[in-house]
């Protein structure tokens, strides 16, 4: 399981290369991910499944010293504010990002 401990260093931290695609890697993880951490039914993720994503996963995060994503990045991701966060809103929060990563 480790894809889904890697899920966690990348889901919320930006790429470090600004303003450069989301590498091929990193997304087939993160898709990977959403599935694996998917619990409701309702595609997407809640802050919720996040977390419970986060104790199932704890071994593995912390083995890896893999910091685990806040709520305020989860809420800023989460770019319609419906509290589900899509895999196409965590892709253009993570360009954006990395678009204004420099530029600050």
């Amino acid at each position: 399981m480790r894809f889904v401990a890697i899920f966690f260093a990348f889901i919320f931290c930006i790429c470090s290369v600004a303003g450069t695609d989301i590498p091929e890697k990193l997304m087939e993880v993160e898709q990977l991910a959403f599935q694996m951490c998917e619990l409701d039914g309702t595609v997407g993720l809640t802050w919720l499944e996040v977390q419970t994503c986060e104790v199932t996963y704890a071994d593995e995060i912390a083995e890896n010293n893999i910091p685990i994503p806040s709520e305020d990045n989860f809420i800023a991701a989460d770019l319609n504010k419906d509290g589900t966060l899509m895999f196409d809103e965590w892709m253009e929060w993570v360009e954006y990002e990395e678009s204004t990563e420099g530029s600050g």
